[in-house]
């Protein structure tokens, strides 16, 4: 709308020229309205706009033609001494502007004056030489241009310093292929890396600010703004002076959108402020100290990513032109350059010690098979990459339908082993979609963002939550829970890193319980579920080896069912095998944790009882005999009378070898068949009977 305005102004302009027309014509009053219209919208602007913009002093200069214009032909028109107006608005605006755009002015000039001269009497000398007026007034931006040649030249140099030797003097920076041990590096010193390279950047950053200054831009100081996203907050992150002190705010934070460089940097553009003391607000990272007069900021832009604000201030009025602005543009560009290669270096650091991280637990997951093992190196290796305040580790249970604590830390490790049902909560979703969660900003405990099931004793609130599933060919086996109380604590790289790892340790969990369930069935009895013969001797010979270091009585317990042969020609032997897991089963219930049961060949059983001598040992072989007797077992609606007979031998009473020992118990459970069965003998009777009758 102002820029139709304008040239209407210029054409009413030149079709009013002739001295004769009434100052009050229909074309005149039009002129005057939309002068009157511009020229109040541009002092509004002027007035209320936080800096001055170069499309206000394009119309600023054309607006100042034509009032001139609008002077000159009312007094007289080239006769006017008025007309020499026309060189000092000229040279203005050829410190102000381009040489190209000082002579679009210079062509208004003569738009506007041609119709004039075209209008005066041929026999007019002053007319006819006038011809040449607009003509000359070329040599005014010529002249503007060519003085200021060596300026041009300074930022033409400056140009290509910044292009071709950017990093020259600076801080010589890391090389990733040369640094082999960044991928070494713990979490507490990749964060002293990252310092480092922060501080490398700024060094190149002043480097850059210093530039400016060196050059003949009348600069007083040059500062870069950062910019932070998550606050959206301008902060000042490099600064340069001709002067100590700088008189800068270093801890002055600018919000988008308030103030002159606030509005700037919401705008996003280039702009100009000639005056800065009639600004209403002053320059926001000012302590007061230094009073500039001048601003030149542009954004620093990484394609449409906004970086921040490239400032220059100045102690004099109207200090910076476009040529200046055009430097600071260069400058910006070098300025994301740098930001991109710092950037570049520390997510290379960083990504280098996470998958260096990845690859040494790897490592730990296959150094054992043991599946607590693999579970406590994953949750303590997993705080080499993500920084959690807590880790829970669970198993599904078959069914998927209860979860069991496996590994816990920053919690309560008396949950480790306690399990509950999956009724609803965060967990379960994990469970049933097979999905990772991630939540940023978590709000506290509420019924639909609940992490736990109703019911479970566990309880923690937290502002960051990352649930990740152990998944082998879409079976759930786990979760991998980590909770932090800061927000944001964790990132979609974390989960991507984080994925990867759990599928490791899904793998390694896998490995871990087949290596288990191989293990249990070599050392286990597969009919009656107890231990075998072979682990039996391997206990047993432990506890040797341990009572020579620790002595400690124990006592083993020969145990035979009598008559076994006469149930399972009378029952037959699925009979024979339901007596057996029977007994097994009774005897594991009946002795304590510490202690072991196996099964020793056909329908004998031995039980291991540590720290027990002889006489302990006897009395608890006496009250497994009299359960088993008082306890008759139902095959198929018919009732089967049991009875054991039982050899005690105990360490160091009776022997202080292993085979030796078990001889012992074995004679002394001969001895309890040959005397009638269904009792129970201890070794040491045995050998004083012998005694006696010898």
């Amino acid at each position: 709308m102002r820029i139709v305005s304008l040239f209407i102004l210029f054409l009413l302009s030149a079709g009013n020229a002739r001295p004769s027309d009434l100052f009050f014509s229909p074309g005149r009053i039009v002129w005057l309205t939309l002068f009157v219209y511009l020229a109040a919208s541009l002092a509004y602007r002027w007035t209320r706009a936080p800096a001055r913009t170069a499309a206000m002093k394009w119309e600023g200069a054309a607006l100042s033609l034509l009032s001139v214009n609008a002077v000159v032909q009312q007094t007289g028109g080239v006769h006017s001494y008025f007309l020499y107006l026309y060189p000092v608005v000229l040279l203005i605006a050829s410190f102000q502007f381009s040489f190209f755009r000082s002579m679009i002015l210079v062509s208004g000039i003569f738009f506007l004056e041609g119709v004039s001269l075209s209008a005066a009497p041929p026999a007019d000398p002053l007319s006819q030489w006038m011809v040449f007026f607009p003509l000359a007034l070329i040599v005014i931006p010529l002249t503007v241009k060519w003085g200021l040649r060596a300026f041009y030249r300074e930022r033409e140099m400056l140009m290509k310093k910044l292009k071709n030797k950017k990093m020259e003097a600076a801080v010589p920076l890391p090389d990733m292929k040369q640094r082999p041990e960044l991928a070494r590096l713990s979490k507490e010193e990749e964060k002293d890396e990252a310092q480092m390279l922060a501080k490398r950047m700024e060094a190149h950053l002043e480097h850059l600010l210093g530039l400016i200054l060196a050059s003949r831009m009348q600069a007083h100081r040059a500062v870069f703004l950062s910019y932070d996203r998550e606050g959206e907050l301008l902060w000042v992150r490099a600064a340069r002076g001709r002067q100590s002190p700088l008189g800068i705010d270093l801890q002055r934070t600018i919000p988008l959108g308030e103030g002159i460089l606030g509005w700037i940097a919401k705008e996003r553009r280039a702009v100009a402020v000639a005056d800065l003391p009639d600004q209403k607000e002053p320059l926001d990272y000012d302590d007061g100290s230094v009073v500039p007069h001048s601003l030149l900021a542009v954004p620093v832009l990484d394609q449409d990513l906004f970086e921040g604000l490239l400032c220059v201030d100045s102690l004099a009025d109207h200090a910076f032109s476009i040529q200046d602005e055009e430097v600071l543009q260069g400058v910006a560009r070098e300025i994301v350059t740098v930001l991109t290669y710092y950037r570049e270096q520390q997510r290379m650091s960083q990504r280098t010690r996470v998958y260096s991280a990845l690859l040494e637990i790897s490592k730990s997951l296959g150094s054992r098979l043991d599946l607590d093992h693999r579970l406590e190196i994953t949750a303590d290796s997993a705080k080499e990459i993500i920084d959690y305040d807590r880790c829970f580790i669970f198993l599904v249970e078959p069914g998927e339908r209860r979860l069991t604590v496996k590994a816990v830390k920053g919690y309560d490790p008396a949950v480790v082993d306690y399990n509950f049902a999956l009724t609803n909560g965060l967990l379960s979703i994990i469970v049933k979609n097979r999905q990772v969660l991630l939540f940023s900003q978590l709000p506290s405990q509420r019924a639909k963002h609940k992490i736990f099931p109703d019911g479970c004793k566990i309880s923690v609130d937290c502002r960051s939550f990352l649930g990740l599933p152990l998944i082998i060919e879409d079976r759930a086996m786990g979760v991998v829970l980590f909770l932090s109380e800061k927000e944001n604590a964790f990132t979609t790289y974390d989960r991507h890193v984080l994925s990867i790892l759990c599928n490791h340790v899904a793998i390694s969990i896998a490995e871990a319980q087949a290596h288990a369930q191989v293990e249990r069935l070599a050392i286990t009895d597969g009919l009656t579920g107890v231990y075998n013969h072979r682990r039996f001797q391997e206990r047993l010979q432990e506890e040797f080896v341990r009572n020579a270091r620790h002595p400690e009585p124990f006592s083993i317990l020969m145990i035979d069912i009598d008559f076994f042969k006469k149930i399972n020609d009378t029952f037959g032997h699925p009979a024979g095998d339901a007596v057996l897991k029977v007994i097994a089963k009774l005897l594991a219930k009946m002795v304590r944790k510490l202690d072991v049961v196996a099964r020793y060949g056909g329908e004998e059983f031995v039980v291991l009882l540590l720290k027990t001598d002889s006489m302990q040992a006897w009395q608890m072989a006496e009250r497994i005999r009299k359960t088993i007797e008082s306890a008759p077992i139902d095959w198929q609606g018919q009732k089967i009378e049991i009875t054991v007979s039982i050899g005690v031998a105990s360490q160091p009473a009776d022997a202080a070898q292993r085979e030796e020992l078990i001889a012992c118990a074995d004679k002394a459970l001969y001895s309890s068949k040959r005397a009638g069965r269904n009792r129970s003998t201890l070794f040491k009777d045995l050998t004083q009977d012998m005694y006696e009758v010898g």
